[in-house]
């Protein structure tokens, strides 16, 4: 029981540490309402989040595109889904964000959705972007859609969403055909194209289990060199935001969390509010680091339910495995494996299960390291 008592006293001295610099607070980067094809108004949304979901933070994502005429998303609509983010915000208590979901689609350049006659609005080949959201501390006039010529690809949007100030997120990342170009665009905007949303490999909903390969999309792109921090959505159309990501912030203000956004010191959970600090040789998730000797990796994690499983994952193999058995834990680890670079992220698995029977887990962003 001695033993228990000190392990428990340990991890919470462990984040209180890490508190000490950072913030967590809890948000959901994904949803729609019914300005595209969700439900309820951009208001209600934030409302839903802030008193039933207690969220610190959401960001609303309407499709760039409306169910029918006109062809995207009216001007007087993005301007009222800003106003409401403004009106909703009291900064150090709960912050909404204006953000919106840049839908591209193949039938832009084929002119053939399933077959059947569809827009038509670029020349060449179909290409498969998938969709992306984007976010902005300040106003912004208007948004750039994935239907306009001079924002069509996602080099061409990087570079206007820059220009304005704002961030970028890869949107379910999966082995569908759709998807297959998502991350075609130059390494030099992983600045601005900073996170991607995690979703497990295997995904069960009412009774049924879909292989979206979610993870292993991911790890095909840091593999291939590419920079992306995770972050977590519901992709709501009900208005019902929940706690999907975990941002580690110094304060509850929109410059706070896109500071935090912006660096990848997020994480992405599923269901749980799982409590994840992992760090290497003192630094944190999301930094590209150099350091000499071996990589220290210091994992600490309290749970909501009996923790079944943390791994550590290293350049696309898992490395390092615990079973821990307990909701809270924590260990060191030194990479004697460790050459010249590196990249590390942490997953943590649960034994509780959602309503779909899907486990509750944390996806840490990424540590980056190169020997000195």
């Amino acid at each position: 029981m001695g033993l228990r008592l000190a392990l428990a006293c340990a991890v919470i001295a462990a984040v209180a540490t890490a508190r000490a610099q950072y913030q967590v607070y809890w948000g959901d980067t994904h949803g729609h309402t019914g300005l595209s094809d969700g439900k309820g108004t951009p208001a209600d949304y934030f409302a839903h989040a802030r008193d039933v979901a207690k969220l610190d933070f959401v960001i609303l994502t309407d499709h760039d595109f409306g169910n029918a005429s006109p062809w995207r998303m009216p001007k007087e609509n993005w301007q009222a889904t800003q106003a409401a983010a403004e009106a909703a915000t009291t900064e150090g208590r709960f912050v909404a964000i204006a953000g919106y979901e840049w839908t591209s689609q193949p039938k832009y350049w084929s002119g053939f959705s399933n077959g059947v006659g569809s827009e038509h609005l670029f020349p060449g080949p179909p290409r498969f972007y998938n969709h992306k959201n984007v976010y902005f501390t300040n106003e912004v006039d208007y948004l750039f859609s994935a239907k306009d010529a001079a924002f069509q690809t996602p080099d061409m949007l990087a570079a206007a969403v820059r220009h304005a100030g704002g961030l970028i997120q890869n949107n379910h990342p999966s082995t569908d055909a759709e998807c297959r170009e998502q991350f075609k665009y130059d390494p030099d905007w992983s600045s601005v194209i900073a996170n991607t949303e995690m979703l497990a490999d295997a995904i069960r909903y009412k009774g049924k289990t879909y292989r979206v390969n979610g993870e292993r999309v991911v790890r095909e792109f840091l593999a291939r060199g590419g920079k992306t921090g995770f972050v977590g959505g519901t992709d709501s159309h009900e208005g019902k935001p929940a706690s999907r990501t975990a941002v580690l912030a110094s304060s509850l203000t929109r410059d706070g969390i896109f500071d935090a956004l912006g660096h990848r010191r997020n994480y992405a959970v599923s269901n749980a509010r799982i409590v994840l600090d992992f760090r290497i040789s003192g630094h944190f998730m999301g930094e590209e680091i150099r350091i000499a000797g071996k990589p220290r990796l210091a994992v600490t994690v309290q749970g909501t339910a009996r923790i079944k499983e943390i791994v550590v994952v290293r350049d696309g193999v898992v490395c390092h495995r615990t079973t821990p058995r307990r909701e809270r834990t924590r260990f060191d680890w030194v990479d004697k494996a460790f050459r010249v670079s590196s990249y590390y992220y942490v997953r943590v698995t649960q034994a509780d299960r959602d309503e779909n029977g899907n486990p509750s887990r944390a996806w840490s962003s990424p540590i980056w390291v190169s020997k000195r």
